[in-house]
């Protein structure tokens, strides 16, 4: 008789030298097949003179197990895998030989196979057979995986079993089957089956795959086509059953129709006590608890006679036997037969011990402990869940009115009584007092130990104790009690050594401290030796234990003297209520904290990683937190793998890859107080994503891409653009259409290419020039005064487009109006097609604000939100004047030709808006609101700029509302017009002002995408958080304005507003606002000016006071202050009066001044100063401005408190204006103006008046005579000879005009 023995092996190495130990003296040959070229693997065969062959591993077991098979030269094969090894090696060889002596025509022998869940440990360990030992020739491997052992002639395999002499032991159950590995093995019976032929062999392993997976229905549903099926299952019918009966038990079917499938096994397996215990428990489950007895003492006794050791597969073992013992102690304790009870918590004893366990007096003890308080459900099922395992049960009740006392201590706890003091450590610690075990299992009464594992309670704190560890992280399931649901899986630290000075901190999410305050090291422990279910966060509870939890945290960092505990728990409570701001507040300060010695410290910035994640706008924010989390947690690889993540938000993508590759090639730890949360799913995403990124990275490497612009004297922006387009640009061209400044020679000395191009009054044409002489794959079209904020994000971007999104033909920028003359303060935004993919057949249309079409059907395009942010400086204060009246000119230019067209409306709203033209803005915003024309992303600014031209035109409030109302309906998604709604609403004194303003903040924390459009909201939040705080202010509710002030401050962006909301809560306290805005005299200057304008005038004289001693120079008071004292108030208000009255006589002299300067500042002081005009007045000036849009008021009453600013400071234009104003009120009035001009010595308004005159009455005498006596005036003697001519030719009798033109000649 020769014996080979094989193996296929990937890198296995250890196993496989114990393997080898314990049968190469039984054995001729060694074969073994090396599927991973391990030098490991190669030193232990050569070590025992094995003969080694490499076979490249090609997915599949049969192929592996047949090569093996090919090399073999014996009779007899033993074909072990490397985790498997015989028990008894000595008697290997004669145990086999007496089987074939028996058997000489067998095919295979089954042998026992003890799988073992706690390494050397029988206790808990599973038995089946398994075919390991065969004839050879004859036989061969049949499928991928699971491969089964068939003859090769196709006859019904003979089969015999060993005894115990040939039994083995598997180490492979002691390490975590991951559910990546098993989603595998299920591809792989699918591959087979589709390849071979489904079979039921294929239903029952996948059945398996799928219950380890937790797929319960899944896991039914094959079991049943198993059971249908005339297959036979050698030695594993008895697990299917097993698992359907779990499975059910998972599902929460009822007991009933658990019993019946129960019964049904036991009629196949009679010989198993699998199936007597299952009954039982079911019967206990069902209340029938002498049925149950029954069953679970025959399951005892089928156990002791061997019936875990026959040829089909049984979980019933030592620590299964134990468990039924006491539950058997249990059900006896129960219906009063103590003797009973007696008798089986001895026999359970005797289970737990007899495989060499220590004396009760020396071995190690295990106490559990519990706080509760009216829980007696959930403590029931808790308590069952451990009390076979352990020696002491404390229980500590802190003020129950139900029978939780009653149920822990029938169920053998000693109950101990403390009040409730709102702090869960000092509960804790009371009953850690009373502890007399080596080990303490301290767990909740929502949580308990799983079927699957909790008989290994005792022995994985047993394989503890012989280690260092101290604290143990258990697997934390977390599950909804009422549906199932699996809400969270984790790890919680719920078991650990007695110390002295070992203790809790912290009144909420107490944690485990040494004397010292460190954490004591913990180590994990794998799911399948041990689960912890907790059923606390179901949905109906985790709302309720969110707010006490809440109130103790925010309670105890008010009152400790390390509120810095607090933080990271607060951060996690209120991420668990869904409060993203708040979350993300203690979540920062709590990393902002040095490095604490403390579990799952990590936790905080997976909480910010989170938030930021979930807002592409927060890319900034996400990418500073990954990299201090990388930095914090360097052993942790998805740490590598977020920042791999937020690197590749940037297009980073080379950096993004080498952080993945670090990800991937790190070893997650798996004990430590900072355990790893990185699974096989993730590392196969994390490589997937990581081949994009390098295709993207070699993609960029390749691309072409062209700068072209359009430019004419554009030198103070030729510089920037040339430098910025440096950094992208493989080809820049530069089209000159006309200019005389110093653009083209820079362009030239960039070594830009210039091409000429005559200016036709046509954007379009100039654009389709610039792009139709690019040569790239890409063309880049942003305009000279446009430039990236960061340029080096375009190639790996258009990168991106082209491996992800080849169909797009263009893409929309996000535009940010940056004026350059106030500092870079941002004025807006807008999307833009900025980004042109060459050869789609793409082209410009339109002599202004010209749009991309496509040759032969639509563009396509794709909207960028984020990324790519352009700098545009165009709409500068200082230049935007200009430019709006370009824009106006050709358009109006080109509306003679084809009228008003589509989307005319709304770029005519937009520039009468910019040139202050506002009464004509706000028809045109409602025209275009009307019109069927959508501008993709900038949609909502046209309700802004509505909304905008309502306020300056001074609408009924209650139209501003209505409007607001109707932008907020439109882009629900947007904070803006809630929050515009809010202010208006509050200035009417709406009821739900509040309600909006809260939704506006809430849904700019949120960076809620509303499909792209733009937000206009940062220039607005100040204002809406200082409207809040004012409301919540006169409220009453003085904590939530007092934290809304200080964001609005912070905002800084309505600062006035929000100061005066703090005045009117502190009073008139410059200490207190000198502690917010700083000492210096210019804030102290400033702080008078504003107290004086809103009318704090004790805070003023405080100011100027405070001013004076810092300065050392005497700070003047305002006149009027002097003035207004010592006289009656009468007297004050006929003061006040007069003084205005003067300041407005002076207003339209300097609104004409204004109107004439080109300075940036005076638009918008014209537009202030207009506003704050008598009624009458600005009614007239009004129509002054816009003519078209606005009607000339029926009373005279503001033209005649206007006419003699005009009549003395107006120029010419200005003259003209007001006199075709005048014209509207009659010629009399006209001919009045005229000789006011006149007399005032104006010239050129007197000329204009009478030419007025003139047109409207038909060229009378006597307004040519005018006409002629101002023209001599300006010194056009030949034109007042004209004039004068036609006089007389109408009147020859007109005195004057003879006369003068006689002395004129």
């Amino acid at each position: 008789m020769k014996i080979s023995a094989c193996y296929i092996v990937k890198d296995e190495a250890d196993e496989l030298r114990r393997s080898l130990r314990s049968l190469q003296d039984a054995v001729d040959e060694i074969i073994i097949v090396s599927t991973a070229a391990c030098p490991a693997v190669a030193e232990a065969a050569a070590d025992v003179r094995a003969e080694l062959y490499d076979f490249p591993w090609q997915n599949d077991f049969s192929l592996a197990r047949n090569y093996a098979l090919e090399q073999v030269t014996s009779d007899l094969v033993i074909f072990l895998d490397a985790d498997e090894y015989f028990f008894s090696p000595e008697s290997l060889r004669e145990s086999i030989a007496e089987i074939v002596g028996e058997h000489p025509t067998f095919d295979i022998i089954m042998i026992p196979l003890c799988n073992f869940m706690t390494e050397d440990s029988f206790f808990d360990a599973h038995w089946m057979q398994s075919p390991r030992i065969f004839r050879s020739p004859g036989l061969h491997y049949a499928g991928m995986i699971h491969e089964q052992l068939v003859r090769d002639d196709g006859a019904e395999r003979i089969i015999v079993y060993g005894d115990d002499r040939l039994a083995i032991g598997h180490t492979g159950y002691l390490t975590e089957r991951g559910a990546e590995k098993i989603r595998r093995n299920i591809a792989m019976l699918e591959q087979d089956a589709a390849l071979y032929g489904r079979s039921p062999m294929h239903a029952y392993y996948l059945a398996d795959c799928y219950f380890g997976l937790k797929d319960y229905e899944k896991t039914l549903a094959l079991s049943q086509e198993v059971l249908r099926s005339d297959g036979v299952i050698f030695g594993g019918g008895s697990k299917l059953y097993h698992q359907m009966i779990e499975s059910m038990r998972a599902l929460h079917y009822p007991d009933e129709e658990m019993l019946s499938l129960a019964d049904e096994a036991l009629a196949a397996y009679p010989n198993l006590p699998d199936f007597y215990a299952q009954c039982g428990m079911i019967l206990c489950g069902l209340t029938r608890y002498r049925d149950a007895a029954e069953s679970l003492a025959a399951a005892l006794a089928c156990y002791d006679e061997g019936g875990a050791h026959t040829a089909d597969a049984s979980f019933f073992n030592d620590a299964v036997a134990a468990m039924a013992a006491e539950r058997l102690a249990q059900i006896w304790t129960h219906l009063g037969e103590l003797p009973c009870a007696h008798s089986y918590a001895e026999r359970a004893r005797h289970y737990r011990e007899r495989h060499g366990t220590q004396a009760e007096e020396t071995r190690m003890r295990i106490t559990a402990c519990y706080i509760v308080r009216d829980d007696a459900a959930h403590l029931e099922k808790s308590i069952e869940s451990l009390r076979d395992q352990v020696d002491e049960l404390i229980v500590l009740d802190t003020g129950s009115r139900d029978n939780t006392r009653e149920t822990a201590e029938r169920l053998g706890a000693t109950v101990h009584s403390l009040p409730w003091t709102d702090d869960f450590a000092a509960a804790r610690n009371a009953a850690l007092a009373l502890v007399t075990g080596d080990w303490v299992v301290f767990i909740d009464a929502d949580e308990y130990f799983s079927e699957e594992t909790r008989a290994r309670l005792r022995s994985v704190i047993m394989q503890a104790d012989e280690t260092e560890a101290e604290v143990l992280l258990l697997p934390w399931h977390n599950i909804d009690e009422i549906t199932g649901e699996t809400l969270l899986d984790s790890f919680a630290p719920r078991i650990f050594r007695r110390r002295e000075g070992r203790r809790y901190v912290g009144r909420i999410h107490e944690e485990l401290r040494e004397a010292d305050g460190t954490a004591p090291p913990s180590r994990m422990v794998a799911p399948e030796l041990l689960t912890l279910v907790h059923t606390g966060y179901s949905a109906a509870l985790t709302q309720e234990k969110g707010a006490r939890n809440l109130r103790l945290l925010l309670d105890e960092a008010a009152h400790s003297e390390h509120p810095e505990r607090c933080w990271r728990y607060l951060a996690e409570t209120y991420d668990n209520l869904g409060d993203d701001r708040m979350a993300e507040h203690y979540a920062l300060r709590d990393i902002g904290l040095k490095g604490r010695s403390i579990v799952y410290a990590s936790r905080s910035y997976r909480i910010l990683l989170r938030i930021y994640g979930a807002h592409p706008a927060r890319r900034e924010e996400r990418l500073a937190v990954a990299e201090q989390a990388v930095h914090r947690f360097p052993g942790l690889p998805e740490m590598q793998a977020e920042l791999a993540e937020a690197l590749a938000v940037y297009h980073r993508y080379s950096e993004a890859a080498e952080a993945a590759g670090r990800a991937l090639a790190a070893v997650p730890p798996k004990s430590g107080i900072e355990p790893s949360l990185f699974t096989e799913e993730m590392r196969v995403e994390l490589c997937r994503r990581r081949t994009i990124w390098q295709r993207m990275e070699e993609r960029a490497a390749q691309l072409r891409i062209t700068a072209a612009v359009f430019v004419r004297d554009d030198e103070r922006d030729m510089e920037r653009w040339l430098e910025n387009t440096a950094v992208y640009a493989d080809e820049r061209i530069v089209v000159d259409t006309g200019g005389t400044d110093g653009t083209r020679a820079l362009a030239v000395a960039a070594g830009a290419t210039v091409k000429d191009f005559p200016w036709r009054d046509d954007f379009a044409a100039a654009r389709n020039a610039a792009i139709g002489a690019a040569h790239g794959e890409w063309a880049v079209v942003l305009d000279a005064d446009e430039t990236f904020f960061d340029p080096t994000e375009l190639r790996p971007y258009l990168a991106m487009v082209d491996v992800t999104m080849p169909h797009v033909d263009a893409v929309l920028l996000p535009i940010v109006h940056v004026d350059e003359d106030a500092g870079e303060r941002e004025t807006g935004r807008a999307p833009h097609i900025r980004l042109l993919r060459m050869g789609r057949g793409l082209f410009y249309e339109g002599r202004v604000h010209e749009a991309l079409r496509k040759g032969g059907g639509e563009a396509i395009l794709y909207h960028e939100k984020i990324a790519l942010s352009i700098r545009h400086v165009g709409y500068s204060s200082g230049r935007i004047r200009a430019k709006h009246e370009r824009n106006l000119a050709l358009m109006e230019r080109r509306m003679e030709e084809t009228g008003l067209l589509p989307g005319d409306c709304r770029y005519l709203a937009d520039t009468y808006y910019g040139l202050g033209k506002y009464a004509a803005a706000l028809l045109y915003a409602r025209a275009a609101l009307e019109e069927n024309v959508t501008s993709i992303g900038a949609q909502s600014h046209l309700h802004h700029l509505l909304l905008d031209a309502m306020e300056k035109e001074h609408c009924p409030l209650a139209e501003q509302i209505a409007a607001a109302r109707q932008a907020r309906d439109a882009f629900p998604q947007l904070p803006d017009f809630h929050g515009r709604l809010g202010i208006l609403l509050a200035a009417a004194g709406g009821a739900a002002a509040l309600e909006e303003l809260t939704e506006a903040l809430r849904r700019s924390e949120q960076h809620a995408d509303a499909d792209g459009e733009a937000s206009a909201f940062p220039a607005w939040a100040g204002a809406v958080s200082a409207a809040r705080a004012r409301l919540l202010m006169e409220a009453g509710e003085r904590s939530a304005a007092e934290e809304e002030l200080a964001r609005a401050l912070a905002l800084d962006t309505a600062r006035e507003e929000a100061l005066d909301v703090f005045v009117e809560m502190h009073g008139q306290n410059l200490d207190a606002l000198c502690a917010l805005c700083g000492t210096d005299a210019a804030t102290l200057s400033y702080l008078a000016r504003f107290a004086d304008s809103y009318g704090w005038l004790a805070l003023a004289a405080q100011a100027r006071t405070a001013l004076s001693s810092a300065t050392g120079k005497a700070v003047p008071v305002p006149e009027v202050y002097g003035q207004l004292q010592g006289i009656s108030s009468e007297d004050q208000g006929r003061l006040l009066v007069g003084m205005l009255a003067e300041h407005v006589r002076e207003m339209p002299e300097v609104l004409l001044h204004l109107e004439r300067d080109r300075h940036a500042e005076s638009p918008p002081l014209y537009a202030r100063l207009r506003d704050l005009l008598p009624e009458a007045m600005r009614a007239f000036w009004r129509h002054y401005d816009e003519p078209d849009a606005v009607s000339l008021p029926e009373s005279m009453e503001g033209y005649n408190l206007v006419r003699e600013a005009f009549i003395h400071h107006a120029d010419a234009a200005q003259a003209e204006r007001f006199l075709r104003a005048a014209a509207g009120y009659g010629v009399p009035v006209l001919r009045a103006a005229a000789e006011d001009f006149a007399a005032a010595e104006r010239p050129e308004g007197a000329f204009i008046a009478w030419s007025l005159v003139a047109a409207l009455v038909g060229g009378s005498a006597d307004a040519l005579y005018g006409q002629a006596i101002a023209a001599l005036r300006m010194g056009a003697r030949d034109e007042a000879r004209g004039y004068l001519t036609e006089a007389l030719r109408s009147d020859a009798g007109h005195r004057k005009a003879r006369e003068l033109m006689e002395l004129i000649g």
